[in-house]
């Protein structure tokens, strides 16, 4: 891992209670799609440590994280950050990445979770990787849910997004609910030939990964999962 000081660029809201924060990229920094970092911000005369996970791609200029604002104290002196502020950051870190030999995945996420699967998904794009993806996305409602317009824009063939919400508008014409075993099947027909990865909160991410191995029968081998602290 390496480790440099970089410059805070600004933030965006993503969805609701949801900020994209930007990070000036070491021009030593190389990572891989799905992988995290770590930060560090000034706080008082010291300096407060998170890690995340990168929701930018490794093709793209700068470095980016996306999480949900929970009241947790990195995140709201994160929120309170000028631009121009100096941060420190280490990494890469971390191995929910695809490799070499996996032609066909399928993400399983909920919530933030959602962010090392945009990673994967614009890098996958933006390199034209032999790559044949599928994003089960679960949120409550449409102004929860992340990225939303950037992964319908970037949906083809060997991209498809589904979206699942739980409480729905009245407009939703999607489906609804909760990620089980029946909807991974109806989704996925062929759940036997892909690597799956699982992201999101604690709770939601172990029960996923449960579904997925007990009664989807996906092989260990072939099942990834990532836990987000701090969402419970």
């Amino acid at each position: 891992m390496g480790d440099w000081n970089s410059t805070y660029l600004g933030k965006r809201e993503q969805a609701a209670g949801t900020k994209t924060f930007t990070l000036q990229r070491p021009a030593e920094l190389d990572y891989r799609a799905g992988q995290f970092f770590f930060i560090s911000i000034p706080t008082d005369g010291d300096w407060l440590l998170h890690h995340f996970s990168f929701s930018s791609s490794p093709t793209e200029p700068n470095v980016e994280f996306t999480t949900r604002l929970t009241g947790h104290t990195f995140k709201n002196r994160m929120d309170e950050l000028e631009p121009g502020a100096t941060v420190r950051i280490a990494g890469p870190d971390g191995d929910f990445v695809v490799r070499p030999e996996m032609r066909k995945v399928a993400y399983v996420c909920g919530g933030v979770g959602i962010t090392p699967v945009r990673s994967t998904v614009k890098w996958a794009s933006d390199s034209g990787a032999d790559l044949d993806i599928v994003v089960l996305y679960a949120n409550r409602d449409l102004a929860s849910t992340a990225f939303h317009a950037e992964l319908e824009g970037l949906a083809s063939e060997r991209l498809r997004i589904v979206n699942i919400l739980s409480e729905p508008g009245p407009d939703w014409q999607g489906p609804t609910g909760r990620i089980d075993a029946a909807f991974v099947r109806g989704q996925v027909p062929d759940f036997g030939e892909r690597f799956f990865f699982v992201s999101g909160p604690p709770g939601m991410a172990r029960a996923l990964a449960g579904v997925l191995a007990d009664e989807v029968k996906v092989a260990a081998d072939h099942l990834s999962a990532e836990l987000f602290p701090g969402y419970e």
